[in-house]
């Protein structure tokens, strides 16, 4: 497998232009900002291996090459109020079929989904390879636990806005505030919901949940799954209770009360048997650790 510095950039702003030009318009400007990033790529010495939907993946052989693109892009002054976040990671990824794979691949997607609009996320396996001058622009965020890779990955950012804007990322602090969790993702029975900070899931057999799990034990309002300000929540309000099983195998039984959690597991609605279809609800934090 290659190594290589994979760069992923989006637009930001896209859904809303779809809500205020007639598509076949707000797909023009689309597209034409696509077609201007991936110029950026080859100006910059960069190979784009595609564009789909509002996003470019990109690689590099320099880190600074790469950085430079990038930088370009989010700088870029685009109509309608758009603008371009990044994600930047070096490592392994494999050519096939006209396409990338592989763990780069993976992470700089990771890392793009949490910049911020005109931010660029940078692993360090980036960063460590770009010149001094550069460095000292970028500040960093500190340690990044992602699903899928054992050790936290420590992570820097270059924004052109002012840090009310920058993504924040809890760095090293002075005393343990324990996890602290920047998304989640829950699935049930082929279903998945994307949690960031301020959304919520609510569960139960009434059809205005967002988890709708129609069994006769299910209570119609069950429980509600909510990140707040960085710790994901479980609350059960159901008469028949709900069971979380970490995946350490501890169990813990719910009943009309709150439950913070974190890594991975299941709760289970009411029932305790993790063999029903359809009754078991698993999550999955991406946390910040210090670092």
């Amino acid at each position: 497998m290659a190594t290589a510095h994979v760069l992923i950039a989006d637009i930001s702003g896209s859904t809303t232009l779809y809500e205020r030009l007639p598509d076949h318009e707000a797909l023009s400007q689309i597209s034409g900002i696509l077609a201007r990033m991936r110029s950026i790529t080859e100006e910059n010495h960069g190979h784009c291996v595609k564009s789909q939907g509002d996003n470019t993946l990109s690689f590099f052989g320099e880190a600074e090459h790469a950085f430079a693109a990038a930088r370009a892009m989010i700088e870029t002054d685009w109509n309608f109020g758009l603008s371009v976040h990044a994600g930047l990671f070096r490592g392994e990824m494999l050519s096939h079929e006209a396409d990338i794979y592989g763990d780069a691949v993976n992470t700089a997607a990771r890392l793009a989904s949490l910049a911020k609009p005109r931010e660029i996320l940078l692993g360090e396996t980036s960063y460590e390879r770009l010149p001094e001058k550069t460095q000292a622009l970028c500040v960093s965020m500190g340690a990044l636990k992602l699903k899928g890779k054992t050790a936290p990955l420590k992570v820097y950012s270059f924004a052109i806005s002012d840090m009310a804007t920058q993504t924040v990322l809890f760095g090293e602090q002075t005393t343990d505030l324990g996890p602290r969790t920047l998304f989640v993702e829950l699935t049930c029975d082929g279903a998945s919901w994307t949690l960031s900070d301020g959304d919520a899931v609510t569960v139960g057999r009434s059809a205005d949940c967002k988890a709708v799990l129609d069994h006769p034990w299910v209570s119609r309002q069950h429980g509600n799954f909510e990140l707040r300000a960085a710790q994901l929540e479980y609350t059960d309000h159901s008469s028949t209770g709900s069971t979380v099983i970490t995946t350490e195998g501890r169990e813990y039984s719910l009943h009309r009360r709150s439950m913070p959690l974190t890594g991975e597991g299941v709760v289970l609605i009411g029932t305790r048997d993790r063999s029903i279809p359809g009754s078991v609800i698993a999550y999955a934090t991406t946390d910040l650790v210090p670092g």
